[in-house]
């Protein structure tokens, strides 16, 4: 009997976010990561392999070192941004920490924080009772930038367009994992007046080309005439700031998507979102010189919103970025905790 079964592995190459997040089957007993292009030779490389053991804290793993030139090796303790196991259906759960400010008047959307705390780029936070800009409340942001306890970048609404008549100027951002459970709801941050309309998402959207999406948009959001229509997506865009989906709908007659004003939102509203609606044929299968008969079914947006177990590395773990890295996911065939 082996001491233990390799569950699942794989190798990806760093990310200049120094994040990565993998899809596993089970919760490890051990994980193991190690950075394959650095290893052995004259740089000084910190956490070029790392561990997380079941039973530690988020957050946190143990480290091995790497020294310039000696290519002598040393232990690390780490308590921050290491591995963070998550089962979507049971997520972690992290305080509140304070804002000081928004720049929703200048689109940048930069929200001021004194403290941080664990948020990295690609997390996901909410923003709740804040002095002013009370229309984002509710809504699901991904983070794109990080300056620690400085600031966090909210990108995806930034590359939008929308800018708001005022910042707030107090509040609380408070980190979260959102369900996977399918339908999932995507934050609509902006739709465009075109022939083709241009939806952008306030985060990373999980929709592909050729499935049909609905839209809720209600009164305050000024595009009302797009409340329950149903759109086939053209095309997808998920880019580093860029969230978004060209549709098959024309909007260029509607009135302007536009987010209700802080004291519309304190008087109470509902988010524009849209959601998953059905499958669809997809756009251009094939190629264009020979495309595929009978045209493609779109079987992907089926499988696209499951709730998953993950292990997210944090910067800690990932300290170089363009690199390869490799990783075992292994569970024991005996585990007790004493």
């Amino acid at each position: 009997m082996l001491p233990f079964q390799i569950i699942d592995g794989g190798s990806f190459i760093s990310s200049t976010s120094l994040v990565q997040q993998v899809a596993i089957d089970q919760q490890p007993d051990l994980f193991w990561l190690r950075n394959r292009d650095n290893w052995g030779n004259a740089a000084a490389v910190t956490a070029i392999e790392s561990f997380y053991r079941n039973g530690m804290i988020q957050g946190s793993a143990q480290a091995t070192n790497q020294a310039v030139t000696t290519n002598i090796l040393s232990s690390a303790a780490v308590t921050t941004n290491g591995f963070t196991f998550i089962d979507t259906t049971n997520p972690p759960t992290f305080a509140a920490l304070a804002l000081t400010a928004i720049t929703g008047t200048a689109g940048t959307f930069v929200v001021s924080m004194a403290n941080t705390g664990n948020i990295t780029v690609g997390d996901y936070v909410r923003l709740y009772g804040t002095t002013g800009e009370l229309q984002i409340a509710r809504y699901t942001f991904q983070v794109t930038a990080v300056t620690t306890n400085t600031s966090i970048t909210l990108g995806y609404m930034a590359s939008s367009g929308i800018t708001f008549a005022a910042n707030a100027t107090a509040g609380f951002v408070r980190k979260y994992y959102p369900s996977l459970f399918y339908p999932r709801w995507a934050y609509i941050a902006n739709i465009t007046q075109a022939t083709q309309a241009v939806v952008y998402f306030t985060a990373m959207n999980n929709f592909t080309p050729g499935e049909n999406i609905s839209f809720r948009v209600p009164t305050p959001w000024g595009m009302t005439q797009m409340n329950d229509v149903v759109a086939r997506i053209l095309s997808v865009t998920n880019s580093a700031t860029v969230s978004s989906v060209t549709i098959d709908y024309n909007t260029t007659g509607f009135s302007a998507f536009t987010f209700p004003t802080s004291a519309q939102a304190a008087a109470g509203i509902s988010p524009a979102v849209v959601v998953p609606s059905s499958s669809g044929v997809v756009p251009n299968a094939g190629s264009a010189t020979s495309p595929q008969m009978p045209e493609g079914t779109n079987l992907l947006d089926s499988f696209d919103n499951r709730n998953k177990y993950y292990m997210n590395m944090g910067s800690n773990v990932i300290t170089a970025s363009g690199v390869t890295y490799d990783w075992l996911a292994m569970k024991y065939d005996r585990f007790k905790m004493n």
